[in-house]
């Protein structure tokens, strides 16, 4: 059987029987994986040596649920945004551009999924990016956001350019196809650039386009606009590549603009840590709240990889990570009382550090690592992997094998009757919820993102364990009807019912980490972070493509463009 063509086999990797998916099959035909036990993966005591250690086969079936989630999404969804798999219908969460298959096809470049390529590939000259709102799709907002059009829209769209002009060319993709890609780009990009038309030139996040107006979401009671930090910080890779490819520097100009005001804040809680909100007349900091937490952590991200995407040009975001990450170790490191063996950082506070963190924010481990490669800094690797581990350490507490929303060790808050009863689960795991509305868990990436760094980098087969008792654990409390879905309940061994969600991010950014963690070495290529020709943990890791939040990879510069 040939890699990836025809059939392929899931055998015994989930289910213990052959599972063969024919690349035609119906989704309405496919059976869900029974409950899979993944003996001895819980909590301090955990033993991987159960698992099957074929990474051909292990990769093989990552693909199956790849496939298994965009032919329910095909059949019950297209051309809307998501998949509401539990009952085979959609949903319009990104305007109705049917962001579901823009997200995915990278990865189904990456895979070489090839009739999955050429089905989106056909749908992307059919968009209509100057249209949106529940006359152009059902359920779709008028409003847009600039932030999540950029990551995935604009990154989908590049990435499958780049991937398949350069080391996926042999796929043979007809070229007129692969050139819509960025010609669609540009015309996204040209409709939503009246976002930076405002006195400092940071953008107002979400606009309508029909009228080219600010939606009111930023403005304040006195009438002036604010940006978040990741708002403002998390253009710029997309926006300058876009120059690059096009010749035209309008873009990168209008995200640098806007980009200045974090390079060289008006104020700073420590070094390189701002607060989480600017305003758009000034471009001044508004509050002392920031750190590794939604609404900041994608904007430190960027600053390492604009450095990685051309560290001679972004000198200076180098310089400025190496800030961020210096004081992030100096002031906001954590360890909590019951568990001083694990160590995260999370937000802070003015100057105090808060006693918790996100799910959202175990991509700092990603980011540490990448950074202790890049700048030859060897003690990030250290708190990387440290990083990793605390994330890690939460799967394997959850009962259900999927972490939490939020980690908290305030003691403070545990006392509070409400949490009472999760004291003794903290005196093991280290985290309890802090959130009664905080339960529920969605198909989230940032872990697994961490894991396959941490395996790029040290060759461990540990982390590609932990990453795989995720993957079983995805299809023992997700899979549901046509696709997977968010669970209710992660302190429940079968997740306690599901959400009925299946966003795009599954297919962009989880299936394609936990592919590239899962693929044998002759399966690695350029487009991996932290690529080591010799194989992972052997060193000299390069960075030919750098992956933007929405785990798009784009090429690196080769010269100095415009």
């Amino acid at each position: 059987m040939g890699w990836l063509s025809g059939t392929l086999a899931a055998s015994a990797v989930l289910t213990g029987t052959v599972f063969a998916v024919p690349h035609s099959f119906n989704a309405r035909d496919a059976q869900a994986y029974p409950n899979v036990t993944y003996p001895g993966q819980k909590g301090r005591h955990y033993d991987y040596t159960g698992f099957d250690q074929n990474q051909t086969r292990r990769a093989e079936a990552v693909i199956e649920m790849f496939r298994f989630a965009w032919i329910g999404y095909y059949t019950y969804a297209f051309p809307n945004d998501d998949l509401r798999p539990v009952n085979n219908s959609f949903a319009n969460s990104r305007n109705g551009w049917g962001v579901t298959a823009v997200d995915a096809l990278d990865t189904a470049i990456i895979m070489e999924q090839v009739d999955i390529v050429n089905q989106i590939l056909d749908f992307v000259p059919t968009i209509d990016f100057t249209k949106t709102g529940n006359g152009v799709r059902e359920g779709a907002s008028l409003s847009v956001s600039l932030f999540e059009t950029n990551i995935r829209y604009i990154g989908g769209l590049m990435s499958g350019y780049d991937l398949l002009k350069g080391p996926f060319e042999h796929l043979g993709i007809e070229e007129e196809k692969v050139d819509v890609l960025l010609k669609q780009c540009v015309v996204l990009a040209d409709v939503l650039k009246f976002a930076f038309n405002t006195p400092t030139g940071i953008p107002i996040n979400n606009v309508f386009i029909h009228n080219q107006t600010f939606a009111p979401r930023y403005q304040m009671a006195d009438g002036t606009w604010s940006a978040g930090l990741a708002e403002l910080g998390t253009l710029v890779l997309e926006w300058q590549h876009l120059s690059d490819l096009t010749g035209n520097p309008e873009y990168g100009n209008l995200a640098q603009r806007a980009m200045d005001y974090f390079l060289e804040p008006s104020e700073e809680v420590w070094p390189g840590l701002t607060g989480g909100n600017f305003s758009v007349e000034t471009g001044k900091i508004l509050d002392a709240y920031g750190g590794w937490t939604s609404g900041n952590d994608s904007a430190y991200e960027y600053l390492i990889k604009m450095y990685v995407y051309d560290p001679s040009k972004y000198a200076l975001y180098g310089e400025r990570f190496t800030s961020a990450a210096d004081s992030t170790i100096a002031h906001l490191l954590s360890s909590p009382s019951s568990r001083p063996d694990l160590t995260t950082a999370g937000p802070f506070a003015g100057r105090m550090a808060q006693n918790y963190s996100e799910q959202l924010a175990c991509f700092i481990g990603s980011a540490f690592i990448l950074g202790s490669t890049a700048l030859n800094k060897p003690a990030y690797l250290e708190h990387g992997l440290a990083f990793s581990e605390f994330c890690a350490n939460g799967y394997r507490y959850a009962p259900s094998g999927i972490g939490p929303v939020v980690y908290s060790w305030n003691l403070t808050e545990l006392a509070m009757p409400e949490f009472a009863n999760q004291t003794e689960f903290y005196e093991k795991s280290g985290w309890f919820i802090n959130d009664n509305t905080a339960f529920r868990q969605g198909l989230t990436p940032e872990a697994i993102e961490s894991w396959y760094y941490a395996y790029q980098v040290t060759g461990n087969q540990y982390w590609r364990d932990v990453a795989w008792a995720y993957t079983l654990a995805q299809n023992r409390t997700e899979r549901v009807g046509s696709g997977f879905s968010s669970i209710n309940n992660i302190f429940a061994e079968d997740g306690g019912g599901w959400t009925n969600s299946m966003q795009s991010f599954f297919l962009a950014e989880v299936l394609k980490y936990q592919y590239l963690v899962q693929a044998a070495e002759e399966r690695k290529g350029e487009w991996d972070v932290e690529y080591a020709p010799g194989g992972a943990g052997n060193g000299g890791n390069v960075n030919l493509w750098v992956y933007n939040t929405e785990a798009h990879p784009f090429k690196v510069r080769t010269k100095m463009p415009v």
